[in-house]
């Protein structure tokens, strides 16, 4: 699940588990859907335990980023590495999301 790791006025941290798919995301999006109610504007999900990431768990990034974007926020990825780190990329979604893939586990994995 997804587990919130700091806030700080409309900036809130959290990291996502190892897997956003079919049967994980439901539960993220409650949780995330919850933070921005609450007034989270700038989100920054920390991606380094991400392995698996499947269509409904864009689905959900997507999702997050343009209601984000409707209230003048912004969404961040971190730490993102390997598949999902060059599926996002190869999908142009480092447009819409700020995505940092992590440089200190020595993945050079290229889109």
């Amino acid at each position: 699940m997804l587990d919130v790791t700091g806030r700080v006025g409309d900036q809130v941290t959290a990291r996502l588990p190892e897997d956003a798919d079919l049967h994980t995301t439901p539960g993220l999006c409650a949780v995330v859907n919850r933070i921005i109610d609450e007034g989270c504007r700038h989100l920054t999900l920390d991606a380094s335990l991400l392995r698996h990431l499947d269509s409904t768990g864009v689905t959900a990034l997507l999702a997050w980023c343009r209601r984000l974007a409707t209230l003048g926020g912004t969404l961040t990825l971190t730490g993102l590495t390997g598949h999902p780190h060059a599926m996002l990329t190869r999908m142009g979604l480092h447009i819409a999301i700020t995505i940092t893939p992590d440089t200190t586990s020595g993945d050079t994995t290229s889109p």
